[in-house]
């Protein structure tokens, strides 16, 4: 009955986006020689940096963050009569070569800086969705190079007086969050090593969406998912790849790059880890058919010094691949949580390899997951072991050590999510045509972008 209403639904939702006359976006001429690596850096900060926070304070307030995040994500396990986010499967122009932009961390997400038309926009990178979108509709309508879908209905839709309903976009995220807008096209300036280029991209200026998604100097969110209206479809690049500095240093600098240089600028050839970006079915995990576009990969096991949980049974887990009943369980990769969460039976797994590898009983304490100083076994990286690839996590990018207690920056969630901590000074390199993730652990991620 449900997959039944999801599929009416669906059917509405396609029939709705057709009447509106969603715009083809076209690529503008951009140059095919692309920049070299590192050519174009830019400077990031964290949006901490100024707060005058202490590092206790800082790991605190991402922790908070971290559980909002897996809460809202938790939430968005399909039930049914909640909508699915609309989408719209308009083919965008292609365009060629290779460029950068920025990207800031913040206790939501990272931020990254967009030139829109004569306007900055300061947007949530995020991969778990795939609309740009901006709160600044007041510079949708006085900015001639943004051209509404329907500008009659645009103007119309700022006039609190009328309902609007054939040229609106509604967009549900996780956790019942919403977002409503009208569609047009923007010009977006593409900074390369070789200058600058534009192309106009489809943007949805928001009239209304719920505060608490954005930081305070938040103005939309720019999607890196797999979906049709992401940046990365609308640029029609195959690869996109970041490297993360420690969070909580306020000096931070996070390089990202979409296209052909995305794997040199992050790393060079060598060096690699590789494991399949799974399909995951929404269906089975009791998710919306969006959820489809975000990134997964199998987790097999946890190992820390030669101790490992053994092999994961899907059951495990809250996210199932669309492959069948015999395969694994899933993590969600995700660069708008801050902590790795863990199924239940994931984090008990990995707390009975801490009490064998280091001699620690793990207790929760203050809302975090601590221990006493281990007996032995010194300073492990954890190891999550995924098909064909093991990533290996630094002790301080998985462990606080405090003045009496150990505390882990991983969390018990119902899902089992890859967070951005995890992956600080790691290049992750997607490849949406070979279905890949790779990654590559660097000693200094601003090193990159010199």
């Amino acid at each position: 009955m449900a997959m039944a209403y999801i599929r009416v639904l669906a059917i509405s939702i396609l029939l709705l986006l057709a009447s509106i006359n969603l715009p083809k976006v076209t690529a503008a001429a951009v140059s095919e020689e692309a920049p070299g690596s590192g050519s174009y850096q830019f400077e990031l900060i964290h949006v901490d940096a100024n707060g005058n926070f202490s590092r206790e304070q800082l790991i605190r307030r991402a922790l908070n963050k971290a559980r909002m995040r897996g809460a809202m994500l938790s939430a968005a396990e399909h039930k049914e009569g909640d909508g699915d986010r609309d989408r719209d499967d308009t083919n965008s122009g292609a365009v060629s070569g290779s460029f950068s932009v920025p990207v800031q961390y913040s206790p939501y997400t990272y931020i990254m800086e967009l030139k829109m038309g004569s306007t900055t926009m300061r947007a949530v990178a995020d991969t778990g969705s795939d609309i740009i979108w901006t709160n600044q509709h007041m510079d949708c309508i006085g900015n001639p190079s943004f051209t509404p879908t329907n500008e009659s209905c645009a103007k119309a839709c700022l006039d609190e007086k009328k309902q609007c309903i054939t040229c609106m976009i509604n967009q549900t995220y996780g956790g019942g969050k919403k977002m409503k807008g009208f569609l047009g096209t923007e010009t977006l300036a593409l900074p390369t090593g070789n200058g600058a280029a534009t192309k106009d991209v489809a943007l949805v200026c928001a009239i209304e969406w719920s505060p608490e998604m954005l930081p305070e100097d938040g103005q939309g969110v720019v999607g890196l998912g797999r979906g049709p209206m992401s940046l990365v479809k609308q640029l029609r690049v195959t690869q996109f790849s970041y490297c993360l500095r420690d969070p909580l240093d306020a000096a931070l600098r996070s390089p990202l790059w979409f296209g052909g240089n995305a794997q040199s600028a992050a790393g060079g050839k060598d060096g690699w880890r590789t494991t399949a970006l799974v399909e995951i079915s929404t269906e089975r995990s009791q998710l919306p058919v969006w959820a489809e576009n975000d990134y997964y990969v199998q987790l097999d096991e946890i190992c820390i010094n030669d101790e490992c949980s053994g092999p994961f049974k899907q059951e495990d887990f809250k996210l199932k691949s669309s492959h069948g009943d015999g395969d694994k369980g899933l993590m969600l990769v995700d660069s708008g949580c801050t902590y790795t969460h863990l199924d239940t039976k994931i984090f008990d797994a990995l707390k009975s390899v801490l009490y064998r590898a280091l001699g620690v009983t793990v207790v929760e304490k203050d809302g975090m997951n601590c221990f006493k100083a281990p007996r032995s076994g010194g300073k492990p990286d954890l190891v999550l072991k995924f098909p064909k690839a093991d990533m290996s996590v630094p002790w301080a990018s998985y462990v606080e050590e405090g003045e009496q207690d150990f505390c882990l920056y991983i969390l018990e969630g119902r899902w089992s999510i890859l967070g951005n901590f995890q992956q600080h000074n790691v290049s992750m390199l997607y490849d949406l045509d070979k279905k890949e993730l790779s990654f590559k652990r660097v000693e200094e991620c601003s090193s990159l972008t010199k």
